[in-house]
């Protein structure tokens, strides 16, 4: 078994369909096929039920795709530990990150590691949490930043920093019920939605990670707000703020908020989310993912979004 057999594999197994594994490879169908066809002639069983759509793993295809994940992980801390032995700060780090998050994070990063160790090569596989999380665990990734800790304990879950969630206003729209929020350098004040009446909101659509926060907060304040769209996007919401359209509620990391446009407020009671690096407990440490590590701790420590001037009050972590 070879390198690019393993992985195919598993990209079929992953999509359920050879023309979008193939898609995803960036090869052809028939090479796909073939290659598909020469592992089962080998091994003398099926690994697909070819008759269902999604094709789902025959019992012999579950048992190829669990050992094939552990051979490549193998490999991987295999390359990693040859790396070390170099005695020199190259290789490769597979990171994952929401696509949300994304530009958020990996280029306040990266800048630093690429500007430091000019030698390292970076994968950054942008996906949703539970994608990324069987990557982690299947040692396709080294690294992953994530809102909210794992549950499996096969991950370790470092706090990288905490993010407010804000309320973002238009300049026009004044909100009843603000008023100084804690201490006197506040930068901006705090909102009783209880009191802000019935203004419109633009929010993250329903079953985004998000858009639960949000839903916790209203339910918690008791609030129901007046929804006039719903959207996947983060860009969608701000600009909508922007234009003076509706109110949002946003965690506070973004840096190109215009505040000659949009008013902040705090939410009653200090909400945020917070930030981890995740990586599998047990992994290789290389090198290049130690490095990576203290120079994201370090960064987020610089830079930690929650970044507000006041005294000590309750927190509702999410």
């Amino acid at each position: 078994m070879t390198d690019r057999q393993l992985e195919y594999i598993l990209a079929i197994a992953e999509q359920g369909n050879i023309t979008a594994a193939a898609q995803k490879l960036n090869i052809s169908q028939p090479s796909l096929s073939n290659v598909l066809a020469h592992v089962e002639n080998t091994a003398g069983a099926k690994f697909f039920d070819r008759s269902l759509s999604p094709m789902p793993l025959t019992y012999a295809g579950e048992l190829y795709v669990q050992t094939a994940k552990k051979i490549l992980a193998a490999m991987d801390e295999l390359r990693h530990q040859i790396d070390d032995i170099r005695d020199a700060l190259t290789g490769r780090l597979n990171i994952g990150c929401g696509p949300y998050r994304s530009p958020l994070i990996i280029p306040v990063i990266l800048p630093v590691l690429v500007k430091l160790h000019p030698g390292v090569q970076y994968k950054v596989t942008e996906d949703s949490s539970s994608v990324l999380e069987e990557q982690l665990l299947a040692g396709r990734l080294d690294v992953i930043f994530s809102v909210g800790k794992f549950k499996n304990p096969a991950i370790t879950c470092t706090a990288l920093a905490k993010e407010e969630m804000l309320l973002l206003s238009p300049k026009d729209i004044r909100l009843p019920g603000t008023g100084r929020s804690g201490g006197k350098k506040a930068a901006c004040p705090q909102v009783d939605l209880q009191k802000a009446g019935r203004v419109p909101f633009v929010l993250m659509k329903q079953g985004h990670q998000l858009r639960i926060i949000i839903d916790k907060i209203f339910a918690d304040m008791r609030y129901v707000p007046n929804i006039i769209l719903e959207t996947g996007s983060w860009e969608t919401c701000l600009r909508m703020v922007e234009a003076g359209i509706a109110l949002t509620i946003l965690p506070n990391a973004r840096r190109d908020i215009d505040e000659e446009r949009i008013n902040k407020y705090h939410l009653k009671g200090n909400y945020y989310q917070q930030i981890f690096l995740c990586y599998r407990k047990n992994a290789y440490f290389s090198k290049v993912m130690t490095e990576f590590i203290k120079i994201a701790l370090s960064v987020f420590s610089e830079n930690n979004a929650c970044n507000r001037e006041t005294e000590d009050a309750p927190e509702n972590p999410l």
